[in-house]
């Protein structure tokens, strides 16, 4: 990994750095696999474009979601990222990393069907998790939960589709701030962020917690309700596992 240059976040590259043995799970799908090939070519591009990477549907995305929030009159706060009813009859609970390449393809081409076939309809709730790997993860977790309201989803799905250019940028705080900035957050909040002791600890914490308990070993792990799936086996072997716990609750 790149050493970052900016003094503020080299400083927060240090205090944020892990030493588990965590790491970014295989995956089996073709589906997963042909999304990883090509989150791995777009690591390639020159990171001189590092300042045009942010698509026009990524800057509506965060637009729309920044016309939506309420803003937090109390500062930043650790919170769980929920997408969908949080009564749904079936909860899926995701860890991951930021910078984990299986944890993207997730989000970019399995999460949309997921969303789109089952909590959009209200059947299923995701709680997302982060679990992350390297200093740069935790930084981008911190960012994501810096932003108000729904701004930190839409920050993370930036995150992930944009991921190919901030991780292998040298670096990688531009890139970072330019969505944050999207995100509603200027140059001081991003600064302010990285040094906010409370979320950090809290990220870490909740980290620590799916080691300890869930045996949380690499990213991306879900659990469909009681359901253990290890890495991104793409949507039709999910869809196979909510399916059944929905017939099971007979929804």
């Amino acid at each position: 990994m790149k050493s970052f240059t900016s003094a503020a976040f080299g400083c927060a590259a240090l205090v944020l750095a892990l030493v588990g043995t965590a790491s970014c799970a295989e995956e089996e799908s073709q589906d997963s696999e042909a999304a990883a090939a090509q989150s791995n070519m777009s690591a390639t591009e020159d990171s001189a474009a590092v300042q045009e990477s942010n698509t026009a549907s990524d800057t509506q995305q965060l637009a729309q979601a920044a016309d939506d929030a309420a803003p937090d009159s109390t500062g930043p706060v650790y919170r769980e990222m929920i997408y969908g009813d949080p009564a749904a009859p079936v909860t899926i609970v995701e860890y991951a990393s930021l910078t984990c390449s299986h944890c993207a393809s997730f989000h970019n081409a399995v999460l949309p069907e997921i969303k789109k076939n089952y909590i959009d309809s209200g059947k299923v709730r995701l709680v997302f998790r982060d679990f992350p790997l390297d200093g740069l993860a935790m930084a981008g977790a911190m960012l994501a939960r810096c932003a108000d309201g729904d701004r930190g989803k839409a920050l993370i799905s930036v995150m992930f589709r944009q991921q190919g250019t901030w991780v292998m940028s040298e670096r990688p705080i531009e890139p970072l701030t330019s969505y944050a900035k999207l995100a509603g957050l200027n140059e001081d909040d991003v600064n302010a962020c990285l040094e906010n002791e409370n979320i950090m600890t809290a990220i870490r914490e909740g980290q620590e917690a799916g080691s300890n308990q869930y045996k949380i070993g690499s990213t991306p792990t879900f659990f469909i309700d009681d359901v253990k799936v290890e890495g991104n086996r793409g949507y039709d072997y999910m869809s196979k596992i909510i399916d059944e716990k929905l017939e099971e609750k007979g929804s």
